[in-house]
């Protein structure tokens, strides 16, 4: 495992000088932001896509600070149903999968999305319970139909066109998007085909009370990328408010949890855990670090997340194990 990041985060900084942060901090990965405005940045699918010359400079400039790019990531609304929001992003999304594979990129990191409750409403829809009373039917209803008309439908176009271009799918599971527990992940790799995995994030799986070690052994191979932050509750203000408090984010002393940086929600050895974990179920890949937290500086949060990860993690993979050095000398003690 390595430690990476995703260029979204280093935004406070030009290209070139968030390259060199990302080197001094010692990363190895790059996933890089390839959705939105300011991902032009890191990032511009219209020049790249157009200039041979640009794109290969592109990735000289990458190398130059020995950072490799994973993965692209494509975050959006994908299944906003603001026809502006979504049309744009299909437009990105399609560029995305034709730049991955001039560039020889293989993942990208995404959401599923959510849609609205019924066609022609202009809001999203985040169902969260199905009660059983006749007369309450419509949380039900309203889920199959975002399920049948809306998820599926579109993503069955969109992976269609990530599978011509070599491109793996990883979807977060994310609190308030129609995939946000392993289950329903799982349930919708089933449903769309091989071309979907999964981008674990940790952090939301606390956020929900799932917990990480159950979901990672849970999907298993379906584990093709892993975002790293923590998630801070405030159990003072879960006593009063629950885990569904709606306090704004810059009020973070009001909310119930908190996304922050590594070892500011759980100890060290439930991060070894994890990391025992992705090793158990066969990941050995970027390990990329996330900055959402909303009282401290950029940089003093990535610092303090690399220095916490960096003793926790599993650098090297296993090649003997301990008992098989022993057997080869024990053997090799006999022939002489």
């Amino acid at each position: 495992m390595y430690l990476g990041i995703n260029t979204h985060f280093i935004m406070c900084f030009d290209f070139e000088q968030g390259l060199k942060f990302a080197q001094e901090l010692g990363l190895k990965g790059m996933e890089v932001a390839a959705g939105g405005q300011a991902a032009k940045e890191y990032c511009d699918l219209d020049k790249l896509l157009g200039d041979d010359g640009e794109l290969r400079r592109w990735q000289e400039t990458y190398a130059k600070y020995g950072l490799d790019i994973v993965s692209l990531s494509c975050h959006g609304s994908p299944l906003m149903p603001v026809e502006r929001i979504a049309t744009e992003y299909k437009r990105q999304f399609k560029q995305a999968c034709q730049l991955m594979a001039k560039a020889n990129i293989r993942r990208m990191t995404l959401v599923a999305g959510l849609p609205p409750g019924a066609e022609g409403d202009t809001c999203p829809m985040w169902i969260t319970q199905q009660v059983q009373e006749p007369n309450m039917s419509f949380w039900r209803d309203t889920l199959q139909w975002q399920w049948e008309k809306r998820l599926i439908p579109y993503w069955k176009e969109q992976a269609k066109i990530a599978s011509d271009h070599g491109v793996t799918l990883c979807f977060e599971m994310q609190i308030a998007d129609m995939l946000h527990t392993p289950v329903k992940l799982k349930r919708f790799h089933d449903e769309i085909g091989s071309v979907v995995a999964c981008n674990f994030d940790v952090s939301h799986m606390w956020v929900q009370g799932i917990d990480p070690v159950t979901a990672l052994r849970y999907l298993g191979p379906l584990v093709e990328h892993v975002h790293i932050k923590d998630t801070h509750i405030n159990d003072h203000n879960v006593r009063l408010e629950g885990m569904n408090n709606t306090t704004n984010s810059q009020r973070p002393e009001d909310r119930s949890w908190n996304f922050t940086q590594c070892g500011w929600g759980h100890d060290e050895s439930t991060w070894r855990e994890i990391m025992t974990t992705l090793r158990f179920i066969g990941y050995d890949d970027i390990l990329s670090l996330e900055m959402e937290c909303e009282y401290m500086t950029v940089e003093e949060g990535l610092r303090k997340s690399v220095e916490f990860m960096r003793p926790v993690m599993l650098a090297e993979p296993v090649d003997a194990r301990w008992w098989e050095h022993a057997a080869f000398r024990e053997q090799r003690h006999f022939k002489a």
